[in-house]
C-alpha cells in the first residue's frame, strides 16, 4: 500500500528536496543565505552554484542534493522573501493599530525600507532575470500589491483608496530606485533619506483630495 506523501512544509521546499533532520534544515538555511549573498555580489548570470557551496560552508554536491540546479534555487529564495515580507507586513499591521494615520506612515515606509535593504541582492538579481522568470518577478508586483493593501488597511482609508495607492508606489519606486541604482542620489539605508519620504508620504496623504 502506497505510503501518503509528506506535505510541505515551507515554500523553499517546493524547490528542494524534504529535510528530516535539523542538520539537514540548517544546511538548507545556510544555502540560502549565501545564495542571496553571491546573487547580490555577482548578479544572477554571473552566480555559480560553487560560488554558492563555498560561501554556504558545504560541498557543491551538497547544493545539488538540496536544489536541483541554480533556477530551483532562485525560485526558492524569491519565495522565501514573500513569505517574510508578508508576515512582516502583517506585524506591522497589529502594531499600527489606533495609531494616528502620520505614525501609521512613517513606521510603515521605515518597515518597507528595512525589508528591502535585508533583500537588496535579491531585487537586483530578479530584475535582472526580468521576462525569463516570470515567477520571480511576480514575487515583487504581490509585494507591491501586498504593501497597498496592507497600508490602506492600517490606515482605514476606504475613502482614500486611490492616494494609499500613490502613495504606495512612491515608496515603492523610490526603494526600488534606491537597491537598482548604486548611484542613486539617496539610498534606503539612509535613515535621513527615508525620513524624509515618510514626510513627503505624510503630506500628501494629508493633502486635500
Amino acid at each position: 500500500m502506497a505510503t501518503a506523501s509528506r506535505k510541505t512544509n515551507s515554500p523553499e521546499e517546493k524547490w528542494a528536496l524534504p529535510a528530516q533532520q535539523a542538520r539537514s534544515r540548517a544546511t538548507r538555511a545556510k544555502i540560502l543565505a549565501a545564495a542571496e549573498q553571491v546573487f547580490a555580489d555577482k548578479g544572477y548570470d554571473g552566480a555559480r552554484l560553487s560560488d554558492i557551496a563555498e560561501v554556504a560552508g558545504c560541498s557543491v554536491g551538497a547544493t545539488y542534493f538540496r536544489f536541483k540546479d541554480k533556477d530551483a534555487l532562485f525560485s526558492a529564495i524569491a519565495e522565501s522573501f514573500r513569505d517574510e515580507a508578508r508576515a512582516g507586513v502583517g506585524r506591522l499591521i497589529e502594531h499600527a493599530q489606533g495609531l494616528a494615520p502620520d505614525k501609521v506612515i512613517r513606521t510603515f515606509v521605515t518597515a518597507a525600507a528595512a525589508i528591502m535593504s535585508r533583500h537588496k541582492g535579491l531585487f537586483r538579481a530578479i530584475v535582472e532575470r526580468g521576462l525569463d522568470h516570470p515567477q520571480a518577478m511576480d514575487t515583487i508586483f504581490k509585494f507591491r500589491d501586498e504593501l497597498a493593501a496592507s497600508l490602506e488597511s492600517a490606515l482605514k482609508a476606504k475613502r482614500s483608496g486611490l492616494k494609499v495607492r500613490v502613495m504606495t508606489q512612491m515608496i515603492y519606486g523610490f526603494l526600488i530606485a534606491g537597491v537598482l541604482n548604486r548611484r542613486a542620489p539617496t539610498q534606503i539605508e539612509d535613515a535621513r533619506a527615508i525620513a524624509e519620504l515618510a514626510s513627503a508620504c505624510v503630506a500628501y496623504f494629508e493633502s486635500a483630495s
